[in-house]
């Protein structure tokens, strides 16, 4: 069953527009200034755009034009849809989403990026190893699993249950509030599929994570430097967890990312929040 994905490119259908959290809207951010390309950003697993938005601002910030979709199966409102459609995801949707928003990008840009939050850094990355994007940088990607649903899915997974989350984090963050066993088994194809895609990755890459993270292991980055047949620029947050955007060193990272992808795209605008155009301006 094909799942609705909301693209950043077009408004949210008035049938869906009640049904989403606030936070869940796509977002499509431009500079002020004239545009070195944009930077399509991925959300995680039970996130939604909201995660990801200060990548996308440090982004425009320093001359790119970002896009915010959200995945199929995330962001919605009532416990009922949530457990209705975050079942149901498929990693081949996730990657055909991903395709069709690189290809509306290609439209517009010359230059696409792709920036990817845990899930979104696992989607990226095969993004990346396609060869559809000029530079991408992966978050705290989810090349593997915590050791007990590594161990678990295998054998339950085909069993369709909800495990409720058991820690909330000490800043603002909306998601669902549960995980599903049936999502599961198909955020850890993603992560195995994207891992077997490794050595196709030729566009430069960033990795950015955090010894510190609960949720992914920071060996994963040990698995791309040994995977990926070119160096790969690596930088630590270990102030922060998992969701490193909105976590303490956030506002850092996501500068940092963007500083990535003006190296690549060969821009040197200062990074200046009165760049991005907000909302109503045009």
């Amino acid at each position: 069953m094909q799942l609705p994905y909301f693209s950043a490119f077009e408004s949210v259908p008035d049938q869906y527009r009640q049904r989403l959290m606030p936070e869940a809207m796509p977002q499509y951010l431009q500079s002020a200034l004239s545009p070195q390309g944009i930077i399509i950003c991925l959300h995680g697993f039970t996130g939604m755009p909201y995660e990801v938005l200060p990548v996308a601002k440090a982004c425009v910030a320093s001359g790119f034009d970002a896009a915010v979709p959200l995945l199929p199966g995330h962001g919605y409102a009532a416990l009922t849809d949530q457990r209705q459609w975050f079942p149901r995801i498929t990693m081949e949707q996730m990657h055909e989403v991903a395709r069709a928003e690189i290809e509306r990008a290609r439209q517009q840009y010359e230059f696409v990026g792709m920036f990817g939050l845990s899930m979104g850094g696992a989607i990226a990355l095969t993004m990346a190893s396609e060869g559809r994007l000029d530079a991408c940088v992966a978050a705290a990607p989810a090349l593997r699993l915590p050791d007990i649903a590594e161990r678990l899915i295998p054998i339950l997974g085909w069993a369709n249950f909800f495990i409720r989350k058991r820690k909330k984090p000490e800043f603002y963050l909306p998601c669902y509030p549960f995980y599903n066993s049936w999502a599961l088994r198909e955020l850890r194809r993603m992560g195995r599929y994207a891992t077997d895609q490794l050595p196709k990755v030729t566009c430069p890459l960033c990795v950015v994570h955090s010894h510190q993270d609960p949720t992914i292991s920071p060996a994963v980055v040990d698995m791309i430097l040994q995977h990926v047949p070119q160096s790969v620029d690596v930088e630590w947050f270990d102030e922060s967890g998992h969701c490193l955007p909105c976590d303490i060193q956030g506002q850092a990272m996501a500068e940092y990312s963007a500083r990535f992808f003006q190296q690549i795209a060969g821009c040197n605008q200062e990074i200046r929040p009165e760049h991005l155009i907000q909302p109503g301006d045009t």
